[in-house]
């Protein structure tokens, strides 16, 4: 899927296991489906759950994200509780995580009791993870793939995937809501984000919003790339509660939807064609909410 894939196999699960965790070995172990492209999942037993990267450039993702999460417990949702730091020899010197498996279902339409309940839920999350201290914190920057750092930096990424992609939106419509953010600058302190507030990384118990998990693009920057999500994941008809609970502005809601169109334009632009098909979906029904669909 991407020239830097690293020799990530299930014959090779197994042998971490029998050589850092052998209290583990006889558990069975299965690979997680997912249409996340930085790391590999595999469910070890019934509690818990490997994390690995498939990817070099995800290696570094995964150290900080080891690094901070307990940093981050005590939040409203749940988030995932570390058991064992390892590390592995992918070509180059990778760590890897063993979690507690959270029980629950992805975060789709058909697994949300009520959608209001939900966007107000993740909302409340989100004000609860912005006065987490940020001391000596991970800066958004190349340590989340840039995920809240100031939008006049992203152009040069942004529009030529527009382009890219013109063929299925309105490139010019696009264009303009872009350049219309980019005079909105985020000027306060920066705050904590996790990055990537997608159904895959949301979970539900009986129908409510219950666990936020893959900290991986997680740092300290611009939350407008967390507000994305009003356009990503949370309903059209849920959106004005998302926002009336954050108290947005309408400088950060703008910068929301510019997050909302880089996040879907790069992911489309590199994986259509068959790559990850459940992945540019997503990214179609985002630019859809965008009214930027053709």
């Amino acid at each position: 899927m991407h020239q830097d894939d690293l020799p990530v196999t299930d014959a090779l699960i197994r042998q971490l296991l029998e050589r850092q965790t052998p209290q583990w070995t006889n558990l069975p172990v299965d690979r997680v489906t997912s249409s996340g492209t930085d790391n590999a999942l595999y469910r070890i037993g019934d509690e818990l759950v490997l994390r690995i990267p498939r990817r070099k450039s995800a290696a570094l993702l995964v150290s900080k994200e080891l690094d901070w999460l307990p940093h981050l417990d005590g939040l409203p949702l749940m988030t995932p509780s570390l058991r064992y730091r390892g590390r592995v020899d992918l070509g180059l010197d990778c760590e890897f995580g063993i979690f507690d498996w959270m029980a629950g279902n992805i975060a789709t339409p058909e697994n949300i009791a009520d959608a209001e309940e939900a966007a107000i839920s993740l909302a409340s999350f989100l004000k609860a993870l912005h006065v987490k201290s940020t001391a000596d914190a991970s800066m958004a920057g190349p340590i989340n793939n840039l995920r809240g750092i100031p939008l006049t930096e992203m152009s040069a990424r942004t529009l030529p995937a527009i382009d890219i992609v013109s063929d299925e939106i309105d490139a010019k419509a696009a264009v303009e809501l872009w350049n219309e953010a980019l005079s909105e600058r985020y000027d306060a302190p920066p705050v904590w984000l996790h990055g990537d507030l997608k159904a895959d990384n949301l979970l539900t118990v009986g129908g409510k919003l219950s666990g936020v998990i893959d900290w991986g693009l997680s740092a300290v920057g611009d939350p407008a790339a967390d507000y994305a999500t009003a356009w990503s994941w949370v309903q059209p008809s849920a959106r004005e509660g998302f926002r009336s609970v954050l108290g947005l502005s309408e400088g950060e809601w703008l910068r929301g939807k510019a997050w909302a169109l880089y996040g879907a334009v790069i992911a489309l632009s590199y994986y259509r064609g068959g790559k990850n098909e459940p992945l540019c979906e997503q990214c179609r029904l985002t630019l859809s909410r965008l009214d930027l669909m053709l």
